[in-house]
């Protein structure tokens, strides 16, 4: 039988550990080395990890991840995260950096195997739009509503 509490330490290990605070010496303590993931076109094993977040942090110094809530039942765990960083690196999605702050909530689920992060099928729940709109890459809204209607003229 899981052990809910255990495992849930373990994901706040990942995401703390591992991502805000970019220790990845602690890899292979919390993540199982046949991880599969769903993030950027799939991920699998401990160095597909490493390199991913090595990869997030390159485009931003001070990304930081909080977790706003999570449940949990047997081996699954269930994870709404909030995802604040500045875009002062190297591009991202296309997006050269542009110092600007971006937020993000991100809803996971992760399961474990022998008390290690084995899955993960990360979900993002991005309003991107919203998010271009804040790199500056896309207009504000109401200048793409107005110019829509100006094209119906």
């Amino acid at each position: 039988m899981a052990n809910i509490e255990e495992n849930k330490k373990a994901l706040q290990r990942y995401f703390y550990e591992i991502m805000n605070a970019g220790d990845f010496s602690k890899v292979d303590e919390i993540v199982d080395e046949e991880y599969v993931g769903s993030t950027v076109e799939g991920l699998k094993g401990v160095e597909a990890i490493k390199q991913f977040y090595s990869m997030l942090r390159s485009i931003s110094s001070d990304a930081q991840i909080t977790i706003q809530d999570m449940i949990a039942e047997g081996d699954r765990i269930a994870v709404f995260n909030e995802w604040n960083l500045t875009h002062d690196g190297g591009d991202w999605a296309g997006v050269p950096g542009t110092g600007r702050k971006i937020t993000a909530v991100i809803v996971s689920v992760y399961e474990f195997k022998d008390g290690k992060v084995f899955r993960g099928n990360v979900n993002p729940v991005i309003n991107q739009l919203d998010l271009f709109q804040k790199q500056g890459v896309l207009p504000p809204t109401e200048d793409i509503l107005k110019a829509y209607k100006d094209s119906l003229k």
